[in-house]
């Protein structure tokens, strides 16, 4: 990928990641590990715009991990910018493990029931990487 994939519109939401959506997300790891995890996703999605470093492969991808896996009602841009994290993290080949195709086919029916804008945020963002 090239230094602008944050702004294609497929992943353009994850520049706008809120506070208490980061405080969400990095609340799905350990308790004490919160405030890491924090610091760890505000790194992630503003000055790195969206990409991992080789040292963030715990602090904060354990937690964007889970939260692109279980979808929690009220929480559906927490989400969409995990799933995106997730994306942006198996294209670069740091997540050799993480297969999008079953992935995807996992989580299918929970994509459908997002709103649209979601919905097709995240539709697209496949369709990116698997063109």
């Amino acid at each position: 990928m090239d230094d602008v994939t944050h702004t294609l519109p497929a992943f353009a939401l994850i520049g706008t990641a809120s506070h208490a959506e980061l405080d969400w997300i990095a609340a799905l790891g350990h308790p004490e590990e919160q405030v890491r995890h924090r610091t760890a996703l505000q790194q992630v999605v503003g000055p790195q715009q969206g990409r991992l470093q080789e040292d963030q492969l715990w602090y904060p991808y354990e937690v964007i991990e889970r939260g692109a896996a279980h979808y929690a009602p009220g929480h559906e841009r927490e989400f969409v910018l995990c799933t995106l994290l997730v994306i942006l993290a198996v294209q670069a080949g740091q997540r050799l493990d993480v297969d999008l195709a079953l992935h995807f086919d996992d989580l299918a029916a929970t994509y459908e029931t997002l709103p649209p804008v979601l919905r097709d945020t995240v539709l697209d963002a496949y369709q990116r990487v698997q063109a």
